[in-house]
């Protein structure tokens, strides 16, 4: 597979674009704070321009603190040509920073010997005054550079930049797009002032850069990341990085964002593609393993998912934290693969991690429960209803609990190996039959939570002796018979109640039980021709 890092296609485009400025899109991609992408472009520049491109270099080198590194490069850019004399000016500032003014002094008087009216040395010795507060020397020189020619745009970026008010540094950017309407960093610089106060304007900016210049790239990955980070506009933030990134240059951050905009838009085979790019880049990047591990999930590939999220748990995280998300993704994934003991530690895990969070009770109920884990399942709904916003609960919720609980008992009563499994399937009946009670008490017209609370106290009374469902299967009877629904639920209510008669028959023989036999075995009959239930009780009372 050939590297998406490659810039042939970018470089044909920079060479033969008239709008780029000196040192075409990797300085644009510099003056806007992008050094990763910069570096990456001019690397690749430096045997077709190495005067420049390790001026650039030596620019990016110095802003990273690499004053060694920098000035190695300066040098390398003065021996290819000693007319590429910013490379001078990035000398003397390394002497300015060491406090050799004199020395510095010299480097910028050869630079301006070259051109006194060359505008970007003037803004470039400003700069580097500016850079080591010596702002009096800096005043000077950008004042002999709009002497030059006040028209230049270099000279309201620089200003722009020095500014710590945003209206103010907006307003020097403003002056840049006015005196050249086609210097596209202006916009980008006004961008970034506006994206977090106004990002209507910011986005009106970057799209005037590309109406510029359609190729313009960083506008491409300044609108990405402004629609990833602002309000989540993932879909806008794809259509934007997938321009970007077809010219190929990007970098760790840009992949990572990209890659998440696909995962949050469900888009996660084109995720895991990408993510597998970074990580090839950079293995132990703990934000792109979690991602991995996420989107393995997802896309339900539980075992390539486990195996990502071993590996991101076993990462060195440095200042990053886990997040409760993290744990609950390992232990759906330990559930997917039968291995619901270790689940349930990553579950209990994501838990410590924010108590007051309750919904991740009720995810973590969910996971049990897909998992067969009934019992686990109801005593962290049952978490989840106890700590959450009590006007927030709907009836679902409690029908859910009921559920799982009933489940949870049902399986208990069945499980000889059970120690107390009679005290234990009892406890979650009793549960469910609570959590029932309240479905009936929020939606009292519908027949669900009575016939589920029929189900749980027929549960508790498995012989029938104490007629504990009769009341609710009689509810539930009142309601379908009314609405005319005569399904599998009224069926079974008919079955309970002709069968609960006849056990009080049994032992009283009264006729008003034998009635009661007669009546709710003949209105099965109608409902269920074939019901053999109701035809022997019938036969028994003849």
């Amino acid at each position: 597979m050939k590297k998406k890092y490659l810039f042939s296609a970018l470089l044909g485009i920079l060479l033969s674009t008239p709008i780029f400025a000196q040192g075409g899109l990797g300085a644009d991609y510099l003056k806007t704070g992008e050094l990763k992408v910069a570096k990456e472009i001019f690397e690749k520049q430096v045997g077709q321009s190495p005067a420049e491109s390790n001026y650039y270099l030596g620019e990016i080198a110095y802003k990273e603190g690499k004053t060694a590194e920098a000035k190695s490069y300066y040098e390398k850019g003065l021996a290819a040509s000693g007319d590429y004399v910013l490379n001078n000016v990035g000398l003397g500032k390394l002497d300015l920073k060491a406090g050799n003014t004199k020395a510095a002094e010299d480097q910028f008087n050869i630079a301006k010997k070259k051109d006194k009216k060359d505008v970007a040395v003037l803004v470039a010795i400003a700069e580097a005054y500016y850079d080591n507060n010596l702002k009096d020397k800096g005043d000077k020189a950008l004042e002999e550079a709009r002497k030059a020619n006040k028209k230049s745009p270099l000279i309201y970026i620089l200003e722009g930049d020095l500014k710590k008010d945003p209206g103010a540094a907006a307003g020097m950017y403003a002056q840049a797009i006015n005196f050249d309407p086609n210097y596209t960093v202006a916009y980008i610089k006004t961008a970034q002032v506006y994206e977090t106060v106004n990002p209507t304007v910011a986005e009106e900016m970057l799209i005037k850069a590309i109406e510029l210049n359609p190729n313009y790239t960083l506008a491409y990955k300044m609108l990405g990341d402004m629609y990833y980070k602002n309000n989540g506009q993932y879909r806008k933030a794809i259509d934007a990085y997938q321009k970007y990134f077809a010219q190929g240059a990007y970098d760790i951050q840009d992949l990572t964002r990209y890659a998440a905009s696909l995962y949050f838009t469900e888009q996660y085979d084109e995720a895991k593609r990408l993510i597998n790019e970074g990580i090839a880049k950079d293995p132990n990047n703990f934000v792109l393993n979690r991602l991995l591990m996420y989107s393995y999930l997802q896309s339900k590939d539980y075992t390539n998912g486990l195996a990502a999220a071993h590996k991101f748990f076993s990462l060195d995280r440095g200042e990053s934290e886990y997040i409760v998300q993290d744990h609950m993704t390992y232990g759906e994934l330990l559930s997917k693969n039968d291995q619901l003991d270790k689940a349930l530690e990553q579950y209990d895990l994501a838990i410590k991690l924010d108590p007051s969070k309750s919904t991740v009770y009720k995810e973590i109920a969910v996971a049990c429960a897909d998992g067969g884990q009934y019992g686990d399942a109801a005593k962290y709904y049952q978490q989840y209803v106890d700590n959450a916003d009590q006007e927030l609960l709907e009836a679902t919720d409690f029908f859910n609990l009921g559920r799982y609980a009933y489940i949870a008992g049902t399986n208990a009563q069945r499980d000889s190996t059970l120690v107390d499994a009679a005290v234990v399937g009892k406890n979650y009946l009793l549960q469910a039959d609570k959590a029932f009670s309240t479905v009936s008490e929020r939606i009292p017209d519908t027949y669900l939570g009575y016939f589920w609370r029929a189900r749980a106290n027929a549960a508790l009374d498995p012989e029938t002796t104490e007629g504990l469902a009769k009341p609710y299967y009689e509810k539930v009877i009142e309601i379908l018979e009314a609405k005319g629904d005569l399904g599998s639920e009224i069926i079974e209510a008919y079955r309970y109640m002709s069968y609960y008669y006849y056990l009080s028959w049994d032992k009283s023989k009264s006729d008003s039980d034998k009635e009661q036999i007669r009546n709710y075995s003949e209105k099965l009959l109608a409902v269920d021709p074939n019901n053999s239930v109701a035809v022997q009780l019938l036969d028994a009372i003849k």
